[in-house]
């Protein structure tokens, strides 16, 4: 599993090969947003552009601790042993296993978010839970397209949002 700690983090696994270009666009998104990025109106990750990214990287906000403004890091899942750590919520499920929370692959559930990420062209390849532990946030996970079965992510979408149309 990659942990990530922050853009700038972000950005080198991206320039190894490390992570897609698409994962980097979603967390420059939500960066620009958060140091309000002036130079264009961009509505969704897919608008972000390398102009953008290189900008992002400019500013503070590109080293700052994940953890202490969405309230956890960065992880993309590689494995199915991966998936084991993405934990939710369920009270009923942790008082019958001596309170230890369940992991993707135990139940579906609802999350704080849950879906698909979109694509420029094609069907998406990429699945993302968030649940928020704490008054920041919490950690984000992107799971890769060959694990969504074992990770049950239709299943958690619909969990989420009954009403989605997947």
């Amino acid at each position: 599993m990659i942990k990530i700690h922050n853009f700038n983090e972000a950005h080198q696994h991206y320039k190894q090969h490390k992570i897609s270009f698409r994962l980097l666009q979603d967390q420059a998104f939500i960066n620009l947003g958060i140091c309000q990025y002036q130079n264009s109106l961009i509505t969704n990750p897919l608008e972000v552009t390398e102009s953008a990214i290189d900008w992002l990287m400019q500013q503070p906000e590109a080293t700052q601790d994940y953890s202490e403004y969405l309230g956890g890091y960065v992880y993309v899942c590689e494995t199915e042993q991966d998936l084991m750590h993405i934990l939710g919520c369920d009270l009923d499920w942790a008082k019958a296993h001596d309170g230890k929370w369940p992991n993707v692959t135990d139940i579906a559930m609802s999350w704080d978010d849950c879906r698909y990420l979109d694509e420029v062209k094609g069907d998406p390849q990429w699945g993302i839970f968030v649940l928020c532990w704490n008054n920041a946030g919490g950690p984000m996970h992107y799971v890769p397209k060959h694990l969504w079965t074992k990770a049950r992510v239709y299943e958690h979408i619909k969990a989420t949002n009954p009403n989605a149309i997947i």
